[in-house]
């Protein structure tokens, strides 16, 4: 059985997993825990209330191919820094334009206009995870407006997705150099030619340590020192976001990683900066034609839980150029 689910992260081609145990974003390890051992009596052949065997077999459905997935992602913290990371490039991308943002509850249009953001949506996400497998007829619904609630949450807020900590976590990003002294303004020179003046020399500035990060980051992966090379563009998106050549080989890295989610997120986004970017076109073609081989795509097989659901939002617009289109 498959499950159809096209609201809120879903119907960007992200399964979610926050939204299928009912628990915020920011949900510690300790919390998803008690939140799965809450879930599992409920869809377990053994102690469910369905009162058929048809309903029987459709909690252990929802169990085996929605709820212990999210559980096993979530719990485990390498899969979750990746699944973070995914999020972290959406929520970038939903923050420029929020409004665009779809929505069909009327729950998602409340968090939309909440002044207390974080408030009402640990309220909202706690009302409806208190119905979601009650009534497995409505299970699927309230996946979805958790995912919605979790979509806007993304979209309002600048620290929504919180990585655990871990033995494995990333070294300190090193400390930015200091910029050069303003130059005080030529005698008889406008106000508006000192102001273009500063403005020209931080671009410059943010070009020249793209360039040097590139360089930096091309050197380590001809050195086989992924990681570092990894670390290295991470670095350089966080001064930039918008530059096509760092996420063109932090998506090459993350193929050679095996990390094919992250891969297609940061090869789209540099072909919608800069299409037809040689490093990224290349790297694209050779994640279609592993896909090829194996018989699917990258992201149906981190979302083989909801297998069979269909994008039916625009192709286009916001995450069009992101995601690469509609879910098959």
């Amino acid at each position: 059985m498959s499950f159809e689910i096209n609201r809120g992260l879903f119907a960007l081609d992200i399964v979610d997993h926050h939204a299928v145990l009912g628990i915020p974003l920011t949900s510690a390890s300790r919390g998803i825990r008690k939140r799965y051992l809450r879930i599992a009596p409920r869809l377990h052949p053994d102690t469910c209330d369905a009162a058929t065997s048809e309903g029987k077999e459709y909690a252990k459905d929802l169990m085996s191919k929605l709820v212990n997935p999210a559980n096993a992602t979530l719990s485990n913290d390498s899969k979750r820094a990746e699944h973070d990371a995914v999020l972290r490039v959406i929520q970038g991308r939903l923050a420029e334009k929020p409004s665009s943002i779809p929505l069909r509850s009327s729950m998602a249009d409340q968090l939309r206009k909440a002044a207390d953001l974080q408030g009402t949506y640990n309220k909202l996400i706690e009302q409806v995870a208190k119905i979601q497998y009650g009534d497995l007829r409505k299970t699927l619904a309230a996946i979805a407006t958790i995912s919605e609630l979790n979509l806007i949450y993304l979209a309002r807020s600048s620290k929504a997705v919180n990585t655990p900590r871990s033995a494995t976590s990333a070294p300190p990003r090193p400390a930015a150099p200091s910029s050069p002294p303003q130059r005080k303004p030529r005698p008889g020179a406008s106000t508006s030619d000192s102001s273009e003046n500063s403005t020209s020399s931080a671009t410059s500035a943010r070009v020249s340590f793209n360039e040097r990060a590139l360089q930096r980051a091309t050197e380590l992966v001809n050195k086989g020192q992924l990681s570092m090379a990894v670390q290295e563009l991470k670095d350089a998106l966080k001064r930039d976001g918008n530059n096509a050549g760092s996420h063109a080989l932090l998506g090459k890295v993350y193929l050679q990683q095996n990390q094919t989610t992250l891969a297609k997120v940061h090869l789209n986004r540099a072909l919608a900066l800069e299409p037809g970017h040689p490093i990224a076109a290349a790297a694209k073609q050779k994640l279609e034609r592993l896909a090829g081989a194996s018989g699917t795509t990258p992201s149906s097989r981190s979302k083989g839980k909801s297998s069979g659901s269909k994008n039916k939002s625009d192709n286009g617009g916001l995450f069009g150029g992101l995601f690469g289109g509609r879910k098959k």
